[in-house]
């Protein structure tokens, strides 16, 4: 064991690099583990590998929490059907495949798979990204990346013969291609495309995409710009085509702006190639949403002037036209999206998106008055991902439904009938239905509120083993015994702690534990206001918010700062790094995964530059001191006893550089006293999606190292 306040012989060295910036004096002591390609930084990754083999790889209980989670992963999951005429485009996952299926079902019930990403590589290191199918169904326009590099290429495919007929077209990184109808020489699509290395202009560092326009058989090098330019060199955008074919729509989100820009474009004016694009009035400086539905009527979903949003309407032809609002807010939820449906005797109907304390609505509305006629049911308090319906209009809406406890499923509503029913999956047998795999255990799920610490309420959801008798889940009586505690949290972004099924979760519910997701500040759970109490100058509340979650969870006996486990990822991975800093005997053992931990240089790296509007910039002085104040790695104090610490890194994260992971391990690794393991996993793969196999592998990893602290 090591003495305290005595580094471990093998502790990275620490150098006196030290920055002085608006009067602070920032001291950097393992700048040197930025440089991945070094070889003094390969010796030390070495070190990490042994360490993090004997913690983890070591321990017999590690197989048992992998077939477990595999066997809980092979519950499968679908999303909703693309309908293109008398063809049906749609992904699934069934047990045992590693990435989802991109299928293509035919009128005659003929089921191919059209993008099967395994055996397109077998090494179960490709992944299918966005795709969008023409609207005559004859082409596909999908994105493929490999090894988790985020840096997805662009191929079209004849969905007849599943022959790719175009592609490869690189730094194609952004939204599914928008296609523009089939007519005489304008067949093809926009998408966006990152600028080559030797493409950016000097002393303009950014990302620098384009919205191009692609038209079928050509050169893809050759494809003209339509919008962007270097005066927002870091833009993220956005690019649809209403289901008519006649209005093309991009948004623009600036990192260091707050909300989006919109522009919109009548394509029967002109050739796609040279869309007249003209800038939206109204919703500035809020997040907003626009589509042009089969009636000609532009709709905008708009935070401008509400706090959950509110759905208003405008005639696409006169861009510079007065918001008329339709659907207004509704307190405590937050719309999330809107179809237009063909209802009883053909009336049109709105079908709107809500959520509530993070779980789905769904309400029906007069599509001329906006009116609340009544809702459709859902199986059960969740999540809905996914609404589709016909682009030439029609009353079907299909829409995908996961909780905690249930498979990502795809239900079918049928306006003109009111009924909701299960989408039998084309081509599944009926025993590998979502749900028919191996049974999760009988959990029960709680939505609890508790106060923080400035006295702010916050919504949590307390996720129990069937043990757990109603009296204590319904805090009638105190739980039996202090139990082991999961405790995940994200609070950024505007992103909603949604509930949906996990297996690394239900694995560790099953096994005897309990979770909890709190709803915190930072995230979308109430609205856009909820989101900036917890950002820039604001985003200790978020920490704030999780450490009163924590004390909650504790004083109500579910369990001990002894057995209370955190885990977080990316912005997350920032949350749970705070947190260890700040309160380290409040926990006792933390993954902290993908994390963003110097908030200093977080900037330079990665996507970092897109993300000033969330986290402030460390070049603005009251900024900096924002920053300082929270930022991990410079919170790490030595002789400290920390709790035990896996922070998981990923090789090929083209978001958040894995130099973070590096540099706070090394830092907690010389700071921890009496032996705490600190230890780093790392995996050669990126920040999204991951092989079926390589998913079970982490979380067992991971429930491995928190089983055995807690």
């Amino acid at each position: 064991m090591t003495e305290p306040g005595a580094p471990a012989a093998d502790a990275a060295p620490r150098e006196d690099t030290v920055d002085h910036v608006f009067g602070h004096v920032v001291a950097d002591p393992y700048r040197w583990l930025e440089d991945a390609s070094s070889e003094r930084t390969a010796r030390w990754l070495r070190v990490q590998e042994e360490r993090f083999a004997a913690s983890v790889r070591s321990r017999p209980e590690r197989d048992t929490w992998y077939r477990r989670v595999t066997e809980l992963a092979d519950a499968g999951a679908t999303k909703p059907p693309v309908p293109r005429g008398r063809l049906v485009f749609f992904e699934d996952q069934r047990p045992g495949d590693e990435h989802p299926v991109l299928y293509v079902a035919g009128p005659d019930d003929e089921v191919r798979a059209l993008v099967d990403p395994a055996r397109l590589d077998p090494s179960g290191r490709t992944v299918l990204g966005a795709w969008s199918v023409s609207p005559d169904g004859a082409r596909l326009a999908c994105q493929l990346s490999s090894d988790g590099l985020e840096e997805p290429a662009l191929y079209v495919l004849d969905t007849a013969t599943g022959a790719f007929v175009e592609g490869p077209v690189d730094r194609t990184r952004g939204p599914a291609p928008a296609w523009v109808p089939g007519r005489s020489g304008h067949d093809g699509f926009y998408y966006v495309r990152r600028l080559p290395p030797d493409g950016i202009p000097a002393g303009r560092p950014g990302f620098h995409r384009r919205v191009h326009f692609h038209r079928l058989g050509t050169d893809p090098d050759t494809d003209p710009v339509v919008h962007g330019d270097d005066t927002e060199p870091s833009a993220a955008y956005g690019v649809a085509v209403s289901g008519a074919g006649r209005w093309l729509t991009v948004s623009a989100r600036v990192g260091h702006r707050p909300g989006n820009r919109m522009w919109l474009a009548d394509l029967t004016a002109g050739p796609p190639e040279a869309p007249d694009l003209r800038p939206l009035a109204g919703g500035e400086g809020a997040d907003s949403a626009l589509e042009v539905g089969q009636d000609g009527t532009a709709r905008v979903l708009t935070g401008s002037g509400a706090d959950g949003r509110r759905l208003c309407v405008f005639d696409p032809a006169d861009p510079g036209a007065e918001w008329t609002e339709l659907i207004g807010e509704r307190s405590g939820a937050v719309l999330q999206s809107v179809a237009a449906l063909d209802g009883p005797g053909g009336r049109p109907v709105l079908v709107a998106l809500w959520s509530r304390q993070a779980c789905a609505e769904l309400t029906l509305h007069e599509a001329d008055s906006g009116r609340m006629t009544g809702r459709v049911p859902l199986p059960g308090r969740g999540t809905v991902f996914h609404m589709t319906a016909r682009p030439e209009g029609g009353g079907d809406l299909w829409f995908s439904y996961t909780d905690y406890a249930t498979a990502q499923r795809v239900f079918r509503y049928d306006a003109r009938e009111g009924t909701v029913t299960e989408w039998p999956v084309p081509g599944r047998p009926a025993e590998r239905t979502p749900g028919a795999g191996p049974r999760p255990p009988k959990i029960r799920t709680r939505f609890v509120e508790y106060s923080s610490t400035d006295g702010v309420r916050v919504t949590m959801a307390l996720v129990v083993p069937p043990d757990v008798t109603d009296a204590e889940l319904a805090g009638e009586t105190a739980p039996s015994r202090p139990r082991p505690l999961l405790m995940r949290g994200y609070g950024g972004f505007g992103v909603q702690a949604r509930p949906y099924y996990a297996p690394e979760v239900l694995a560790w519910v099953g096994a005897g534990g309990v979770f909890a997701e709190p709803h915190i500040r930072g995230g979308g759970e109430r609205g856009e206001r909820w989101h900036h109490a917890g950002r820039r100058e604001s985003k200790q509340r978020s920490v704030d918010d999780f450490h009163a979650a924590g004390d909650w969870l504790t004083a109500r006996g579910w369990t001990t700062p002894a057995r209370l486990a955190l885990t977080g990822t990316s912005n997350g991975g920032l949350l749970v790094g705070a947190a260890v800093v700040q309160r380290p005997d409040r926990y006792r053992a933390v993954n902290c995964a993908a994390p963003l931990l110097d908030m200093v240089r977080y900037e330079r790296f990665g996507l970092g530059r897109a993300w000033v509007h969330e986290y402030g910039s460390a070049a603005v002085e009251r900024e900096l001191e924002w920053l300082l104040s929270y930022s991990p790695y410079h919170h790490v104090r030595p002789g400290v006893r920390y709790p035990a610490v896996l922070l998981s890194a990923f090789d090929n994260d083209t978001r958040v550089d894995p130099l973070h992971a590096r540099k706070m391990c090394a830092a907690l690794q010389h700071a921890a006293v009496d032996g705490a393991e600190i230890v780093l996993r790392r995996e050669d793969l990126g920040h999204g999606a991951r092989s079926r196999s390589e998913a079970a592998g982490y979380a067992a990893d991971v429930l491995t190292f928190l089983g055995a602290a807690t």
